[in-house]
């Protein structure tokens, strides 16, 4: 997560949000083709107080906004799996190793009937 590879990503067509406590950065998270969750970061000091939810509710409505409609993806760190749950993610398999990666691909379906 350096500045550099932020905006290449950025410019990739990433859109990131970010969650500040008066100028201190607390929190970011980025999306990838308007469906994966790609990153999803909360400063230490800040976990568990909502702000990671908060951060995924703004990033989601944005997707929503430019047409998702519904369906969001994410890979796991096993570390990460419970928050992932948290805010409604369900395991798809087991964990996968790419390229010496482990990750677990986790997967949202919000039904938005009219």
């Amino acid at each position: 997560m350096t500045p550099a590879a932020v905006e290449k990503s950025i410019q990739a067509g990433f859109r990131y949000h970010l969650a500040e406590v008066g100028s201190q950065l607390v929190g970011v998270v980025g999306v990838k083709d308007n469906s994966h969750l790609y990153h999803l970061f909360v400063a230490e000091s800040h976990q568990r107080q909502g702000v990671a939810t908060g951060l995924w509710q703004l990033a989601m409505q944005a997707c929503f906004d430019e047409g998702n409609s519904g369906e969001f993806t994410v890979n796991s760190s096993k570390y990460a799996q419970e928050a992932y749950k948290t805010l409604g993610f369900v395991a798809q398999s087991g964990p996968q190793d790419k390229n010496g990666v482990i990750f677990i691909p986790m997967k949202l379906t919000i039904n938005r009937a009219p």
